[in-house]
Parts: structure tokens; sequence; C-alpha cells
């Protein structure tokens, strides 16, 4: 595959009934999530056929959010609370658009975040193995990586009796008002479940290069090397 041609790429904050249905439908999670900063990724064709200025076909979406639960800020650095953390928690872009394109979406919705969310000191991401991802592009685009060892406790897929689909722990959550096995199996004592792979983490720096050098020694889980 090509490289993508960046000129033609633009982005832009969007709102939540902009992409609240290219989520469900085309993230492998399925499911929306709760979302501070939202991104709308569109391809230049050029000018449109009918009317005067150009037109923007939406081909992604990137969606930043407050990570879930206290315990996760406090996993980065003790010092931290809710206004310094950010998590990367959606990603699409349609296939077709070169090789490149999602590391650099990826690069410049978090310029856009400097300004968009001055507050934030960092950014975290997860690569999920259990859907072969280990983090690539954010190899690509220059973020830091923590390992696959940073756990919160066990964590589960479920599957519904007679169905074919795989659900998060997170989806599940949303829909019976509990994720944990215990819970689940209380209200759908049929479920199927399977333990969840420990997912990659990685961590980019918005704040000064000053205060990366300190934050970084603070950190409760050090930087590794790339396997």
């Amino acid at each position: 595959m090509e490289y993508c041609d960046i000129s033609k790429i633009v982005i832009e904050p969007t709102k939540k009934d902009v992409v609240y249905k290219l989520v469900t439908d085309k993230h492998y999670a399925g499911t929306w999530t709760a979302s501070s900063n939202m991104y709308a990724v569109y391809y230049d064709c050029g000018e449109h056929q009918f009317f005067s200025g150009k037109e923007l076909k939406l081909i992604g979406v990137v969606l930043y959010g407050n990570p879930v639960g206290f315990r996760v800020v406090k996993s980065i650095c003790e010092e931290f609370t809710d206004d310094d953390v950010l998590e990367l928690k959606r990603l699409w872009i349609e296939d077709g658009y070169g090789k490149n394109v999602e590391s650099y979406v990826i690069s410049q919705t978090l310029k856009m975040l400097k300004n968009d969310s001055p507050q934030t000191k960092v950014v975290i991401s997860y690569a999920d193995p259990g859907a072969n991802h280990k983090g690539i592009i954010y190899r690509a685009s220059n973020w830091l990586y923590q390992g696959n060892d940073i756990g919160m406790g066990d964590a589960y897929m479920y599957r519904y009796p007679n169905t074919d689909n795989w659900l998060s722990d997170r989806a599940i959550g949303e829909q019976l008002g509990t994720n944990g096995l215990r819970g689940v199996l209380q209200k759908v004592p049929d479920m199927e479940y399977r333990k969840k792979l420990r997912k990659h983490r990685y961590i980019y720096f918005l704040c000064s290069k000053k205060e990366k050098k300190r934050l970084i020694k603070e950190l409760k889980h050090p930087l590794v090397d790339y396997d």
C-alpha cells in the first residue's frame, strides 16, 4: 500500500452525533465511550460537483476522554489527577487511504489537544492483543512503551449463549450494570467467558520537555524497550 497523501487529510473537532454511528458500526469494540475531545477525519475529494467549495468525505474518527477509574490515573503517576490524563479511547480510519494515515492522524490530534486540553500532561492508550493489535501505530508516532504487565486485576471477554460475538467487559458492564465475573454469571448463568490478554500500554507526554523529563522518573511503571 502506498503512503497517504496527507495534504488531502482534514481533521476537525466534532460532536457525538456526527461520529456516533461510525464508532458503533465500525470500531471493533462496537460501543460508544464517554469522550471529552472528539475529532472527525475527512478526505478532501476536490471541488464539489454541484456546490461551491470542497467535498469532504468522512473516513475516520478519534476519541479522547478520561480513563475509566481513579486507579488507572494513579497507576501512571501518584501525583496525577483526572485533569492530568487523557486516554485515546477510539481510533478508526477507513481502509485504503495509505499505510501511514493512522499514525499521521494520531500525531495531528495530539498537537490539537495541546490547545484544546491545555491542562493535560499525558495521554495513554492501549493495544489489545486479543484483537491482534501490538501498537505499531503508536511506535510510528513516537509514543513511549510501558509493557503489557500493567493490570488492575483479571478481566474477561463475554459471549451470550447461542451468539457469535465476544463482547468486552466494558460493553457487558454497560448492558448488565456489572462486568465482574461473579456478577455477570449471577445475571446470565449460561454466559460464556474467557480471560482477556493483558493490553500493551503506551504513553505520550504533552507537557514541556523539562516536565516530561521529571515525570518519566516518577512513573510507577518504567518505560521499556519495544520488543
